[in-house]
């Protein structure tokens, strides 16, 4: 079924992330609140487990209901497994990378774990902004000034309450568009750099800081480096891409996982950042020689070992099940009691008023830290 080049069923799919991510926000997030207050370790812990288990239910929705397959491929000679928080790394060839990368770190075990830079006009959407906030997503001005004490609030509370995290960076800075890559090229030739076809010139201001910061905590000691390649299908530019069906049949991940003294080794007469935005950009010339070769379909490096792509499905449909009752008994409370429609009252309340009056919930959540 399609409405003017919209499919029901994707459309079906972004209606059900939506009322899950409101729901949940206002139902299973906002009784925690209180324990910011009494025991923040415990908040965050159980903010994790809720929001994992939306998280899961993207994944059945793209793996399951919308049938992509995903294919992940881990490095046999960059394998450091991680004892502290991360950075992951990635190309930026659809504005919907980070959405597929769920599935990956549903792989991983890390979906609780995963932080994602967003722009600041995304907070204006009531609902889903709620949950990204209280997950505690990074929301940036595109001000360099402002950005980077945003940043900084961000990793140093994550410092003082000793919690892990992975915080995924796009250093191209926006998806690959014909705008995006005259752009590119022009920086290209303004630096006597080779043009590049199927990636974009990575920016490292951001990354730099980022990296600095955590490393200066001591909170790092890996650098996740991911290739994403698309293959089959029609490539989603756009989220409206998506309503309208447009959507490759395989994704492929490729993972390096570097540790961070090894990047440095032997180059101590070099100041860190020059030596990040050496090694960050020689990544990205082997991306692009990389991604050449996949996709001309030429024979890849033997160099990464293909997990296997198939997930347990009767587990991932848990997922499903759980917001179906969830939801059902939710709607069937708020109908008929009194006490929870007054809950909800004092729910939406809250998050109206941080939204538009305060200083948003997450300002409120590292805020209340003394």
């Amino acid at each position: 079924m399609a409405i003017k080049g919209i499919k029901f069923k994707y459309l079906l799919v972004i209606l059900m992330l939506y009322v899950t991510s409101t729901i949940g926000t206002l139902y299973m997030l906002f009784p925690y609140t209180i324990l910011l207050y009494c025991n923040r370790k415990l908040y965050h812990k159980l903010c994790d487990y809720s929001l994992q288990i939306w998280f899961g239910f993207a994944v059945f929705l793209l793996e399951v209901f919308c049938g992509i397959k995903i294919h992940m491929h881990v490095s046999k000679v960059n394998k450091y497994e991680s004892k502290k928080s991360t950075i992951a790394l990635m190309n930026h060839r659809t504005r919907l990378d980070w959405l597929f990368y769920f599935c990956i770190l549903y792989r991983l075990n890390a979906l609780s774990q995963i932080k994602i830079i967003l722009k600041d006009s995304l907070k204006r959407i009531p609902g889903p902004a709620w949950a990204m906030q209280t997950a505690l997503f990074i929301f940036i001005r595109r001000k360099w000034t402002e950005d980077q004490i945003i940043f900084n609030k961000f990793i140093d509370y994550y410092n003082k309450i000793e919690k892990k995290f992975m915080i995924l960076i796009f250093p191209e800075g926006t998806n690959m568009s014909q705008d995006s890559i005259q752009k590119s090229n022009k920086f290209a030739d303004e630096k006597n750099l080779p043009r590049y076809e199927y990636v974009i010139h990575p920016r490292v201001t951001g990354f730099n800081h980022i990296f600095k910061r955590m490393y200066s905590n001591e909170q790092i000691d890996c650098i996740h480096d991911v290739t994403v390649g698309y293959r089959g299908g029609k490539m989603p530019e756009r989220e409206t891409d998506f309503l309208a069906g447009n959507m490759p049949k395989e994704i492929h991940f490729y993972i390096d996982k570097f540790c961070c003294e090894k990047i440095f080794e032997d180059k101590n007469e070099k100041p860190k950042s020059e030596i990040l935005e050496e090694w960050i950009c020689e990544r990205w010339k082997q991306k692009e020689e990389f991604l050449k070769k996949f996709y001309n379909q030429e024979q890849l490096e033997n160099n990464y070992e293909t997990n296997a792509s198939t997930i347990n499905k009767f587990y991932l449909t848990m997922y499903p099940i759980f917001w179906f009752f969830s939801l059902s008994l939710i709607f069937l409370l708020t109908y008929y009691n009194l006490f929870v429609r007054s809950f909800l009252f004092i729910a939406l309340s809250f998050y109206f008023y941080q939204q538009f009056i305060s200083n948003n919930i997450d300002n409120f959540i590292i805020n209340s830290l003394k």
